[in-house]
């Protein structure tokens, strides 16, 4: 899938589809629009605040979000750190109807006055990008012999999957009602992104544009742990798995943010009731 500035929106879409890999690392052309044409939009990366239905939320890679027709919706891309990319899938809504039946609505996913993100399990993933990898081979290749058949049973595939699992459990899913819980995977994003620096507090609220106490209060409420408790288990989760890839300990430790061994031995010893080595040697 070829990867394009973002230029200008259409309000009207012409055919059954389109697919197209967006990359911007200025935000001269991203501004709020709407359009007459469903979107499924999927961040690649970017520090991204997301605002839509009256809601604004922060996104994590790999979040899928599901805009209607003539929904206003508006990325805030925060910094440009690292590019803000991600994937639009625009479908036409007479595709969408022809293809439901009487049981089953393809546009029961897009919520007009609300909103919904998706962070689908690994093993959906798979099959959405699947999917998304022949719409766009379709898409870009104009002589594909039944062009126009195969891209609606490609589409009706990726819709039936995507209806299926709108209220399944293991899908990660996040609304208005309880948006907050996004605060621990963009916090937890940042700390596997700067995970051999000093991090603190006061620069995780301002990554999240908040206000350190109540960031702390929010994330305690949400989380049930400290934050300073939470950037620890990641650095420990993150350190079992270095040490599982066959890491040797010290330098495990000290690619994950434990820089000083004789501070990283105390607080291991204190929380799991043994030496590092000993608790390793164990498993």
């Amino acid at each position: 899938m070829s990867k394009l500035h973002f230029d200008t929106h259409q309000y009207e879409l012409d055919e059954d589809y389109r697919i197209f890999t967006y990359y911007d690392t200025n935000k001269d052309k991203i501004y709020k629009h709407m359009h007459n044409f469903y979107e499924i939009y999927r961040l690649i990366s970017g520090h991204v605040k997301y605002s839509t239905a009256g809601n604004s939320f922060y996104l994590t890679p790999g979040d899928f979000l599901f805009i209607n027709r003539h929904q206003e919706h508006f990325p805030e891309v925060l910094d440009f750190s690292e590019p803000y990319e991600r994937i639009a899938l625009h479908v036409s809504p007479d595709t969408l109807k022809e293809l439901s039946c009487d049981s089953i609505d393809l546009t029961a996913i897009f919520s007009q006055n609300e909103f919904k993100v998706y962070h689908y399990p690994a093993a959906i993933e798979k099959q959405i990008h699947s999917y998304y990898r022949q719409l766009a081979r379709l898409y870009d290749e104009p002589d594909i012999y039944g062009k126009k058949i195969l891209g609606k049973s490609l589409l009706a595939s990726l819709f039936v999957l995507l209806t299926q699992h709108m209220d399944t459990p293991s899908v990660y899913s996040f609304d208005k009602s309880n948006k907050d819980i996004q605060i621990i995977s963009v916090t937890k994003q940042y700390i596997q992104n700067h995970l051999n620096e000093k991090i603190r507090i006061e620069e995780l609220a301002d990554y999240l544009f908040m206000n350190q106490y109540y960031f702390m209060h929010q994330f305690k409420e949400q989380s049930g742990m400290s934050v300073y408790q939470f950037i620890q288990k990641v650095r420990i989760d993150a350190l079992k798995e270095q040490i599982d890839q066959g890491v040797k300990l010290m330098a495990a430790a000290q690619s994950c943010g434990f820089g000083d061994y004789s501070n990283f031995y105390r607080y291991f010893k204190r929380e799991f009731g043994c030496s590092p080595r000993e608790y390793f040697l164990k498993e």
